[in-house]
C-alpha cells in the first residue's frame, strides 16, 4: 500500500483525547497539513503552543529516534529548533493504535502510529511573510548555515537512507516519474531544465561534502518574523547527503515567483556562506541543484497525485514551480555560478 493511503486519519477529538491519555494536558486542537504524516496545533495555553505529530506506520521508529536526537543536538547550539515533549513516562515516543475508518474496515487489524508532540515555533512561514528584503534573505543564509554547521559533528544510522527526496538521487526519481507528469509541456520543461542541470552536478558531485542534512528548508518550513528566520521545522526528511543541499534547497523555494531569482539565490548563498562556507565546487552547484529540486517536486507530485488525487497540499507549489522553472532555464549556468561566487567574496 502506498505511503501515502497509509496516512493516518484521526479527527480533531481524538487527537485531544490522545494528548490527555498520554501526555497529561487539556488541549484545543487544529489540523495542519502534511504530505505522508498527520499534524495538529495544539494550543494548552494561551502561550503553551505544540505541534502533534502522528508518523505515517511506514515511518520506522528508528527514523523518530533519529530526528528526535537530530532536534536535540541543534536546538543545544540554534534558537529556532523545535524540541520534543515527552510523555508522562517520559518517552520521547509515544505509540497509539489506529482508529478503523470508515467502519467496515473495524474487524482488519489496526495499524500503530508513533507520536510526538514538538515546540510550536512563533514566526509566520516565508511563503505567507510578504516581501522578502535582503536582509530577510541573508538571515535566511545564515541560519541554514548554522543549522548544517550544527550537524556537521551528529550522524545517526537511520539518516543513512535511500529517499526519493533525496537530491544526490535526482537523476533516478526525474527518470522514474517524469513520464507521470500529465501536461505535455511542463514534460518537455522538466526534461530539458534537468538534463541541463544533471551534468553540471555530476561534474563536481565527488567533491561534495556529505554530512546530516535537514532537507526541506521550503518557504513552509521556514518560519519568520520581519527580518529574522525564527524558526526551521519538520525534521522528516532529514538524510545524509550532500552538505550543499541545504542551501539548495532554501534556494530554490524562495525563488519561486521572484521577479530576481539570481538576486534572490545570491543574497542566500551569501549568507550561508558566512557561516558554513562552501567548498569551489558545492559553490558552482547551487543553483543547478535548486533547479533540480523544483524538477523533483514536480515529477514527485505527479506520482504522489495518482495516489491522493483530493489532497490540495500535495501540489501546493507545483503552479509556483510551473512558473518559476523556464525563468531559471534562461540564466546560463555561467552566468548563475559568477553571480554565486562574486556574493560570496
Amino acid at each position: 500500500m502506498s505511503l501515502l493511503k497509509q496516512a493516518p486519519r484521526y479527527d480533531l477529538a481524538e487527537a485531544v483525547h490522545l494528548v490527555r491519555e498520554m501526555y497529561g494536558v487539556e488541549v484545543s486542537t487544529s489540523a495542519l497539513p502534511s504530505e505522508r504524516d498527520q499534524n495538529f496545533l495544539l494550543t494548552a495555553t494561551i502561550s503553551d503552543h505544540y505541534v502533534l505529530k502522528i508518523a505515517n506506520p511506514s515511518e520506522g521508529r528508528a527514523m523518530l529516534e533519529a530526528q528526535n536526537a537530530a532536534m536535540a543536538h541543534v536546538a543545544d547550539r540554534v534558537a529556532f529548533c523545535p524540541r520534543v515533549r515527552p510523555t508522562i513516562a517520559g518517552d520521547t515516543i509515544g505509540i497509539v493504535q489506529d482508529n478503523p475508518h470508515p467502519a467496515h474496515l473495524a474487524h482488519q487489524p489496526h495499524p500503530t502510529h508513533l507520536v510526538r508532540p514538538v515546540t510550536y515555533l512563533p514566526g509566520v512561514p516565508l511563503a505567507t511573510a510578504g516581501a522578502r528584503t535582503p536582509a530577510l534573505l541573508d538571515n535566511l543564509g545564515r541560519a541554514i548555515g548554522r543549522l548544517d554547521a550544527a550537524l556537521v559533528d551528529f550522524d545517526h544510522p537511520a539518516i543513512h537512507r535511500d529517499f526519493h527526496w533525496d537530491l544526490a538521487n535526482a537523476a533516478h526519481v526525474i527518470g522514474e516519474y517524469l513520464p507521470l507528469v500529465r501536461d505535455d509541456g511542463d514534460r518537455e520543461l522538466v526534461a530539458r531544465v534537468s538534463a541541463s542541470a544533471l551534468p553540471i552536478v555530476g561534474a563536481r558531485s565527488a567533491a561534495f561534502r556529505r554530512t546530516v542534512v535537514h532537507n526541506d528548508a521550503n518557504d513552509w518550513n521556514v518560519l519568520v518574523d520581519r527580518d529574522e528566520v525564527v524558526g526551521i521545522i519538520d525534521f522528516g526528511d532529514m538524510v545524509h547527503s550532500w552538505t550543499v543541499v541545504d542551501p539548495a534547497v532554501a534556494v530554490a523555494y524562495a525563488v519561486l515567483d521572484d521577479a530576481n531569482p539570481l538576486a534572490t539565490a545570491a543574497a542566500i548563498v551569501r549568507g550561508y556562506h558566512a557561516e558554513h562556507p562552501l567548498r569551489d565546487e558545492e559553490l558552482a552547484a547551487v543553483f543547478p541543484l535548486a533547479s533540480l529540486r523544483l524538477c523533483m517536486s514536480a515529477c514527485i507530485a505527479a506520482w504522489q497525485q495518482k495516489q491522493r488525487s483530493d489532497d490540495e497540499y500535495l501540489i501546493v507549489s507545483q503552479g509556483p514551480i510551473r512558473r518559476t522553472l523556464p525563468v531559471l532555464a534562461a540564466i546560463a549556468p555561467r552566468v548563475a555560478e559568477q553571480a554565486l561566487r562574486e556574493a560570496c567574496r
